[in-house]
């Protein structure tokens, strides 16, 4: 089954400060069979990793905390931010209890605010979900063991309307908490990294959130994935960056408003991207004296390599790389994947076309330099 893919996105915190007033919460605990001296309440607010720690005694622990708003916090057993088995909740302001024993966590006991009481309704959504896939996913095997391209096909479609079944059942759940940190968390988690989910399905689902969702660390979260994503898209003005030159001086994308710009992603060790080298050279030559240029991002991490290549390659406009080979931050933040890559931006910042090759390239620029 080529094309299953998890439905449970995975899920990194990075994180918007909302100021408003700060709640009291505690979180409270009964622990049976714990062998440690210390439990640790765990929380990230703008990317940074917050621990706290209390002593157990008597097989009772008490956190007392603050919080600017209604948020997700986790319990872990070792003094470790990610390690597992871990006990993540919603904190809304009061108490939150917890109750667990650790010979058989799987029946601990949560019971909280509203917020946790809609974390736990998404849960058992999502749960029901995996079941279910999990299951297509193993009659699919069992099928493909035993030859049997018809149910192969057959589970194929059920897995495919299954996948649409949870799109459904998350955007029910929002409209049904348009006001819950929940529906902000889910969109963020559930839509973030997900290479089928596009900035029109994006945009629908924020847009079912209530203003007070949107003021939210995941609400904000939300917004800002879409943002990104719109400024990856054709039609929409690109996502700004600044990058250094070979000389360390900052070049910023903003700079190149009022002309046309091809943002080329590549590398000296890149084969394709060679090849194809001579053709944005001739596009260069060609057009730029019609308002166009090219700014090279370069994913090297040999800095001699990069200028080397620059040199014999004829490249003659402008290049930055932060030399950090594929983790090049330009190119993490335009979901750069492969090499040879380019954009295509307009006088104002807006995004006209992606990966032009050849003769594309030599195309799109005469249809759009003789429009103006």
């Amino acid at each position: 089954m080529n094309r299953i893919f998890s439905l449970i996105a995975v899920f990194g915190l990075s994180t918007f400060m909302v100021a408003q007033k700060q709640f009291s919460f505690s979180v409270n605990g009964n622990i049976k069979n714990y062998k440690n001296k210390y439990i640790y309440l765990n929380h990230k607010w703008d990317e940074k990793p917050f621990t706290d720690s209390v002593k157990v005694s008597n097989n009772s622990f008490t956190f007392n905390l603050k919080s600017p708003e209604s948020n997700m916090y986790w319990i872990t057993f070792k003094n470790d931010i990610n390690s597992q088995p871990n006990i993540i909740f919603f904190v809304d302001a009061g108490k939150t209890t917890i109750t667990l024993d650790m010979d058989s966590l799987q029946n601990l006991d949560i019971k909280g605010g509203q917020s946790h009481k809609d974390y736990t309704e998404y849960r058992a959504m999502m749960f029901n979900f995996s079941m279910t896939q999990q299951q297509i996913i193993n009659e699919y095997n069992g099928a493909r063991g035993a030859g049997d391209q018809a149910k192969m096909t057959a589970k194929q479609t059920e897995y495919e309307q299954l996948t649409i079944k949870v799109r459904e059942g998350l955007k029910d759940f929002i409209k049904k908490h348009p006001k819950s940190v929940v529906s902000g968390y889910l969109i963020y988690f559930e839509y973030n990294n997900n290479a089928q989910v596009t900035a029109a399905d994006l945009q629908e689902v924020i847009g079912l959130l209530d203003k007070s969702a949107l003021q939210t660390k995941f609400g904000q979260m939300a917004q800002q994935r879409l943002t990104n994503m719109l400024g990856t898209t054709i039609g929409y003005p690109a996502l700004d960056f600044t990058q250094n030159n070979a000389d360390g001086k900052p070049v910023k994308l903003s700079d190149y408003k009022g002309k046309v710009v091809l943002v080329d992603f590549w590398a000296s060790w890149c084969g394709p991207c060679r090849a194809e080298n001579p053709n944005v050279v001739a596009a260069y030559n060609k057009y730029k004296a019609k308002g166009f240029t090219v700014l090279g991002v370069s994913f090297d991490q040999n800095k001699e390599a990069w200028l080397k290549a620059v040199e014999k390659d004829q490249l003659a406009w402008d290049h930055v790389s932060d030399l950090k080979g594929w983790g090049n931050e330009v190119g993490k933040m335009y979901s750069i994947s492969s090499i040879p890559q380019n954009l295509l931006i307009d006088k104002d910042g807006k995004i006209l076309a992606k990966n032009l090759r050849g003769a594309e390239l030599d195309m799109k620029l005469e249809e759009f330099l003789n429009k103006k």
